[in-house]
């Protein structure tokens, strides 16, 4: 495997003012063939307008010190396909057995169908913003909205080609995914004799977009996964708990439900609970809206700063683990689950592992949660020893200082009131770490 890059960029900047960027790139790459697509060129270009430098602006708004406008277009290659693709690859076989002595012999099969017009994914970038200082650099405000559109997407055509035909297909360049969204940026800083103090917060918020996609022909326009975020699941639609028999007389279920089971919506109201009643489920484990805010406080020698970071709307789906007779449940699905005196529970009854529809066969958004959070990620409080002191033991400078990382949550979402942040709720738990230490300058 083995890649080369030629790069070159052109500057150009009149009084500080006016500003341009002209950038190329030519890269070649071994994980596709020469004859068809080895070399991509990706061009970008960026220009810039410092506003507050023109005359107008410093006789009409001189309040604000500091203004720019800036703009991009940009194209960027992606490779991360697996190499040579582009060949008939082979790889060993089981083999057999051969004659009276029971030789056995190797076989030798073909492991992949070729694709010889394999090349590179092509992501299309567009920015557009501007930078801005208040009040003698006291205030910053910078903000950003972006669009990016990828094209020739590396994916496999698995739904398009039937599985009993046995081949294990190549990436093809076909897929396109669209995304766009902003970032923004506010702080202020200011100082009052000894004391001196900074807060800066951060908010960004991204949403992507299946353009075109590979897979089979639905049977209903629900279930058709493009325009929607990558991701997304086909999930049944959990409208509550059957309270009673007669509950679940009285509306389509799956075969065997009974009272305490999760009821599943009639979707598309025909009667009956089939495949058709999956609906996409766009709330993916990737956030759209991540935010933090970070903060310095400083009175002579003391000094106190922070980071405080999170995330907005990431679902994930809770582990199934087993619980029943062969384990503990979480609980979460014990307190206020439906039993004969509680009819009214907004919780399914007692279930064995995955024995039940609704956590096998018919899996709904039920068991999904919301795991929104702000955690205090950071936090330090540090003295500066003084000059004359540090000199007095031969230092330039000299800190002491005491750090905390992930100290505690000042929101959680998640019912189940655990980390928000664990990928499985079996993971061992985010630590606090507690650190001190010394900082010195010889």
């Amino acid at each position: 495997d083995s890649r080369i890059n030629y790069f070159g960029r052109l500057s150009y900047n009149y009084k500080e003012t006016y500003l341009a960027q002209i950038a190329l790139r030519r890269d070649g790459s071994l994980r596709f063939s020469k004859e068809s697509g080895r070399w991509g060129t990706f061009p970008s270009v960026l220009v810039g307008w410092r506003v507050s430098n023109e005359n107008f602006w410093k006789k009409n708004l001189n309040f604000i010190n500091y203004f720019k406008l800036r703009a991009s277009w940009g194209q960027m290659g992606n490779d991360a396909v697996n190499p040579f693709q582009y060949l008939t690859s082979y790889g060993f076989g089981t083999g057999m057995t051969f004659g009276s002595n029971k030789l056995y012999e190797s076989s030798l099969v073909q492991s992949g169908m070729p694709n010889p017009n394999i090349t590179w994914e092509v992501a299309n970038v567009y920015n557009a913003g501007f930078e801005s200082f208040f009040f003698n650099n006291k205030l910053e405000f910078n903000a950003e909205v972006f669009y990016q559109k990828r094209n020739d997407i590396l994916v496999k055509r698995n739904a398009s080609v039937p599985a009993f035909t046995g081949m294990i297909l190549p990436d093809e360049n076909f897929g396109i995914v669209e995304s766009k969204g902003f970032e923004t940026i506010l702080g202020y800083a200011d100082k009052a004799g000894s004391f001196s103090y900074s807060v800066s917060g951060n908010l960004a918020f991204a949403r992507n977009k299946i353009i075109e996609y590979d897979e089979p022909a639905r049977k209903v326009a629900w279930q058709v996964r493009t325009g929607h975020p990558i991701g997304a699941q086909l999930l049944y639609k959990a409208i509550g708990i059957f309270d009673n028999s007669a509950d679940v007389a009285g509306y389509p279920h799956v075969s065997g439900a009974r009272a305490g089971d999760i009821i599943i919506e009639d979707y598309d109201k025909n009667g009956k609970i089939d495949s058709d009643d999956q609906i996409l489920f766009d709330k993916t484990s990737t956030p759209e809206i991540s935010y933090g805010v970070s903060f310095s406080l400083n009175y002579k020698n003391w000094g106190l700063s922070g980071l405080v970071q999170g995330m907005g709307a990431t679902w994930k789906r809770a582990e199934f683990i087993n619980m029943g007779r062969d384990g503990n449940y979480y609980q979460y699905y014990a307190d206020g689950r439906w039993t004969p005196d509680n009819i009214t529970a907004d919780k399914p009854r007692i279930f064995v592992r995955d024995e039940e529809y609704w956590r096998s066969t018919h899996l709904t958004d039920y068991d999904y949660n919301n795991r929104a959070f702000a955690r205090m990620k950071n936090l330090q409080l540090a003295y500066s020893v003084p000059k004359n002191i540090a000199k007095a033991a031969w230092l330039k400078n000299a800190k002491v200082y005491i750090t905390g990382q992930n100290l505690f949550l000042l929101y959680n979402s998640f019912e189940w009131k655990a980390d928000p942040e664990l990928g499985n709720l079996t993971n061992y738990p985010l630590m606090k770490v507690y650190s001190a230490g010394v900082q010195i300058e010889l």
